[in-house]
C-alpha cells in the first residue's frame, strides 16, 4: 500500500473515479461544451473564417459565398469526458506527491483540450476545403495521401504500427475520396469524416495526454538490462 494514497483499496477508488466523471460530465458538459465552442470561434476567427455565436455552443461559419455551416459542440464532442477522465485518474488512481500529479493531471488535461478543439476545427477545414477547391483538386489531394498510406502498408519495413495507422488514415482518405468521386457535397465529407475519424483522433489525444501524465507522475518505464 502506498502511504501518500488516503484509499488504500484500489477497487472503492476506481468506482469513487468512475462515479466522479459520471456525475461531473452530468454537471458540467454543457459549460464544456460552450468553452470549446468558445476556443473554437477564437481559432477559426484567426484563420480568417467569418464566425458567429448562435447560443453557448452554436456557431456560424462562413467563407466567402461557397462555404457556409451551423455548427453544434455538443457534450459528447466536447472535451468534457477526456478531461474528467484525465482528473478522476489523477486524484484516485495514480500515486505520487500532490504537485506532480497537479502539475502532470493539469499539463495533460490541456494537452487533451487542444488536441479535441484541434479535432473540431479539422472538421471545419476539411469542409472548407472541400468546397472551394473543386472535385479534380479535391481528388487529387485525397488520393495522393491515400497511397502514400498503402505504400506504408506493403512496405516490409514498417512497423506494426505504422502500418495500422497507415491503414486506419488510408482508409479515411479512400472514404472522402469516394463522396468526392460520387458528386456529394462538402457536407457529406464533414460528416464522413466526423464519423470515422472523431473516433481516433480523441482517443488518441486521451493516449497522447495519459502518456505524459503517467511520464510526469510515475517516471518513464525502466530501461531493459
Amino acid at each position: 500500500m502506498n502511504a501518500r494514497l488516503l484509499i488504500p483499496s484500489i477497487a472503492v477508488r476506481s468506482v469513487l473515479a468512475l462515479g466522479f466523471v459520471f456525475l461531473g460530465y452530468v454537471a458540467l458538459h454543457e459549460r464544456f461544451a460552450a468553452f470549446d465552442a468558445a476556443v473554437l470561434r477564437f481559432g477559426l476567427d484567426v484563420l480568417g473564417f467569418e464566425t458567429a455565436s448562435v447560443g453557448p455552443s452554436n456557431l456560424t461559419v462562413e467563407a466567402g459565398g461557397k462555404f457556409s455551416i451551423y455548427a453544434i459542440v455538443t457534450g459528447a464532442c466536447s472535451s468534457a469526458a477526456g478531461v474528467l477522465g484525465i482528473v478522476a485518474v489523477t486524484v484516485f488512481l495514480l500515486p505520487g506527491a500532490a504537485w506532480r500529479r497537479v502539475v502532470g493531471g493539469g499539463v495533460a488535461a490541456t494537452v487533451f483540450v487542444a488536441f479535441n478543439v484541434a479535432r473540431i476545427a479539422s472538421i471545419v477545414l476539411l469542409g472548407w476545403w472541400l468546397a472551394v477547391a473543386g472535385t479534380a483538386v479535391s481528388v487529387i489531394s485525397l488520393l495522393a495521401p491515400a497511397l502514400v498510406c498503402a505504400a506504408l502498408v506493403v512496405y516490409r519495413r514498417s512497423g506494426m504500427l505504422l502500418r495500422l495507422s497507415a491503414c486506419l488514415v488510408g482508409g479515411l482518405f479512400v472514404v472522402l475520396l469516394i463522396d468526392v468521386v460520387r458528386g456529394h457535397d462538402y457536407s457529406a465529407g464533414m460528416i464522413s469524416y466526423h464519423a470515422l475519424a472523431g473516433p481516433v483522433l480523441t482517443f488518441g489525444a486521451l493516449a497522447v495526454a495519459i502518456m505524459f501524465l503517467w511520464r510526469s507522475i510515475v517516471g518513464p518505464a525502466p530501461a531493459p538490462p
